[in-house]
């Protein structure tokens, strides 16, 4: 794989290719082009009432984040009634039904290669050219419908705080997942390695007003970084990029980058493929059993990292852009990346 071939790329909030099926209006915000074959992002938007029927994917995993408006996710046994914040998890081979129940609805989808990007580009021109069947599409799509499927009637609002392990359904509420507390920052694991076999990481940042982080890039994996509230700014190759909630920037493998938090409340959801670098978040990180942001600081774990350096997916560049290290810190933080790259003879 040439993991160089993608771009890296930024999108402001409502742009994007957009696509239209069963009265939504759906906006390609992560191409399998544009992520070579990792990823695809789509943002949903149903000014009424939008209903998918009963399907699953037979190797993609997915995921689904409520934006905005309610939305109701069933299976055979539950049906989930999501709200603003709340995360559900559908791995491959589950069968399962989307329906929004509240106008104005937004949701992000997320999904492998042949995924929903995939799905929606071929449904979008079926119904266009009226096609029947209209939910037929090609092999390269990872898509099956179920005819004849009953999901569970009885609703449930979403309650559960925690993520599982495992490859099975599950919805967390918002303010769930699995915390870790850097510094003043809460990182929250909505997905996991194990729950979608590697294929992607889904990871909640939380934090206030802040510096920027040491720039750095990855060799083998992308980074996918959309804001929900406040503002950030993102540098990509250098540049400085502000982005504010809805906007959506793409950092491929082998691109310099690092970011910070530029007001008291910012909150942004990262999509990481493939999901090797969740061992870096366990170095950097310790566990927190809150949802809510540490008034006093933690400990960002540096030995940990510099100790496991060799084994991340992580190549130090330089310190924070915004000079936020004096030249003792800058210097000190310089050759400790140097001097642990030396000794590991990463490559």
């Amino acid at each position: 794989m040439d993991v160089q071939a993608a771009p890296a790329y930024l999108l402001r909030a409502g742009e994007g290719k957009k696509l239209y099926f069963g009265g939504a209006e759906i906006s390609v915000i992560a191409s399998p082009e544009q992520t070579n074959e990792l990823l695809e992002v789509v943002e949903i938007f149903a000014s009424g009432t939008f209903y998918f029927p009963a399907h699953f994917h037979q190797h993609t995993h997915k995921g689904i984040y409520v934006l905005s408006g309610e939305v109701l996710l069933s299976f055979k046994n539950k049906t989930y009634h999501l709200r603003k914040g709340d995360y559900g998890h559908i791995p491959r081979g589950v069968t399962h039904i989307l329906r929004t129940v509240e106008p104005n609805t937004r949701l992000l989808c997320l999904t492998g290669p042949g995924g929903v990007v995939s799905l929606f580009t071929q449904l979008a021109l079926n119904q266009a050219f009226q096609k029947e069947p209209l939910y037929e599409v090609s092999d390269k799509v990872d898509f099956q419908l179920v005819d004849e499927y009953e999901p569970a009637r009885h609703v449930q609002e979403v309650e559960n705080m925690d993520r599982p392990n495992g490859t099975k359904p599950y919805v967390i509420r918002n303010g769930g997942g699995e915390h870790f507390i850097v510094e003043d920052q809460l990182f929250s694991f909505l997905a996991r390695q194990n729950n979608t076999d590697g294929q992607f990481l889904v990871l909640m940042t939380d934090g206030p007003k802040g510096k920027a982080i040491i720039e750095h890039y990855h060799k083998r994996h992308t980074e996918c970084f959309y804001c929900l509230e406040g503002s950030m700014t993102m540098w990509n190759e250098g540049q400085a990029v502000a982005l504010n909630p809805r906007d959506f920037l793409h950092i491929p493998a082998h691109t310099k980058h690092t970011y910070r938090l530029d007001s008291p409340n910012t909150r942004f959801i990262g999509f990481l493929a493939p999901g090797l670098f969740e061992p870096f978040f366990d170095a950097l990180g310790t566990p927190y059993y809150s949802h809510v942001v540490p008034t006093k600081p933690g400990p960002a774990r540096f030995d940990r990292v510099l100790k496991n350096y060799d084994k991340l997916d992580l190549y130090f560049v330089s310190p924070p852009p915004d000079g936020s290290m004096n030249a003792v810190q800058a210097a000190v933080v310089s050759f400790s990346f140097w001097l642990s790259g030396k000794l590991t003879a990463k490559k």
